[in-house]
């Protein structure tokens, strides 16, 4: 992998993904380019980010609801905070191995109130992109996802649970689209695309809404504020 490959932009949905700029470059492996994108922050840093979730189900009422998710990161680990209708709290503590992989633990909230966060058919995980850590199986030939040159990898759930290929910009690595499949399956039986992706001043990304669908429903959220700071090693934020 080329050291030229410096400049660093991050995806937020809920979550700041470090992600690179590849446009220009030899041509890479799928190995080195997952590797890249899977390389966490070298800094510490913290960002959140609040906006409205509808979901219609068939033969349903169309649940709504407010969701607002924070993190923290350090060079080797990840928190998310993701709280629904001022209600739920459902954490996510993520760890980063040498090797690359990532350890994820789910914490629920005391007494689930209900609409849950599976009501909606969204599960923390989505928010966090912890999916791009499951095991390289293959790389797809490309497609074009919204006009934007795809590189499509698939993946496998370490559990066995199952694939996802994933659609990465093949110029700046951010994730576009997601499709989930069960054992032996030839049709997702969910799919996840981001849309509305706007840069900010600093060079992080925002994106402004997730669409979720499956088998007679769907879901959107939309992302109405975001807010992302740099911390330095004295826990200051540069310009605070």
């Amino acid at each position: 992998m080329k050291t030229a490959m410096k400049t660093r932009l991050a995806l937020l949905v809920a979550l700041l993904l470090p992600v690179f700029c590849l446009m220009g470059e030899e041509p890479m492996s799928p190995q080195d380019f997952l590797a890249a994108l899977r390389r966490p922050l070298r800094t510490h840093a913290w960002g959140e980010t609040e906006g409205l979730i509808t979901c219609k189900k068939e033969g349903q009422e169309p649940l709504k609801g407010e969701i607002r998710v924070r993190m923290t990161f350090t060079p080797d680990s990840m928190h998310a905070q993701v709280t629904l209708n001022d209600v739920n709290v459902y954490g996510l503590d993520q760890t980063h191995a040498e090797d690359g992989k990532a350890q994820a633990k789910l914490d629920m909230p005391p007494q689930e109130a209900k609409p849950s966060l599976f009501d909606f058919g969204i599960v923390p995980e989505d928010l966090t992109f912890s999916f791009i850590y499951w095991d390289f199986v293959e790389e797809l030939p490309r497609e074009t996802s919204r006009l934007r040159e795809c590189r499509v990898m698939k993946l496998a759930d370490p559990k066995g649970n199952g694939t996802v290929h994933v659609w990465f910009n093949a110029g700046h690595g951010f994730p576009m689209e997601a499709w989930w499949f069960e054992k032996g399956a030839d049709k997702p039986w969910r799919k996840l695309e981001l849309k509305g992706a706007k840069r900010h001043a600093n060079g992080l990304w925002f994106v402004k809404e997730m669409r979720l669908e499956g088998k007679d429903w769907k879901t959107q959220v939309r992302f109405d504020h975001a807010e992302i700071n740099n911390i330095d090693e004295h826990g200051i934020t540069p310009g605070n």
